[in-house]
């Protein structure tokens, strides 16, 4: 369960809520199924996963940054030991620069793309770029300007593919699938795009 209040609901109640003789902890009362009412405490948490995103209760997005490079910077040693086992393997030879590039699109990039439409912030997209940036340059052992390296490798910056992400999921919750809750819950909050 996530559990979050409003600043209002926050204030009204006195500030952070810190279980103590005045404010006691958050509970959820449960008279079934047994005859007596049973209370359960709820744990406030300050981070917690959704399908894979790591979510912060304001959802500010910056753990799930944080997780994206994290995940891609594992993905980077994955792939830095397979250039390593084949480099010194004597039955095989040594990847490409091609083969090089498709396995570091297929182990690393996901994770900077998988949730970038839900960033907001452009200051985590800058990070994720920075991130993409030296990976990529460390996998193809190619240093210096990350505009062209880009450009040649044929990935787009972070912030046209986040443009892209936005784009789509606007046309399919407004165009493809109008009578859909999720459709009528984006043309309610967002009615400027619309």
């Amino acid at each position: 369960m996530a559990f979050f209040e409003t600043p209002s609901l926050q204030k009204a109640r006195g500030g952070q809520h810190r279980p103590g003789p005045n404010l006691p902890p958050f509970h959820i009362h449960a008279p079934f199924p047994t005859s007596s009412p049973c209370s359960y405490l709820i744990t406030e948490v300050l981070q917690f996963e959704y399908v894979g995103l790591i979510l912060d209760p304001k959802l500010t997005m910056q753990l799930a940054t944080t997780e994206a490079i994290r995940r891609a910077t594992h993905g980077q040693s994955v792939t830095q030991a397979v250039y390593y086992f084949l480099r010194y393997d004597k039955k095989r030879s040594q990847l490409t620069t091609t083969q090089n590039l498709g396995l570091w699109k297929s182990t690393v990039l996901p994770h900077y793309l998988q949730n970038l439409h839900y960033i907001k912030s452009t200051t985590d997209v800058k990070k994720l770029q920075t991130s993409l940036n030296f990976s990529l340059a460390r996998a193809l052992h190619v240093y210096g300007d990350h505009t062209a390296l880009l450009a040649d490798t044929s990935v787009p910056p972070l912030t046209l593919i986040q443009y892209t992400h936005l784009a789509q999921l606007h046309y399919c919750l407004t165009k493809t699938r109008p009578d859909t809750l999720s459709a009528t819950l984006f043309k309610t909050f967002n009615k400027s795009l619309v």
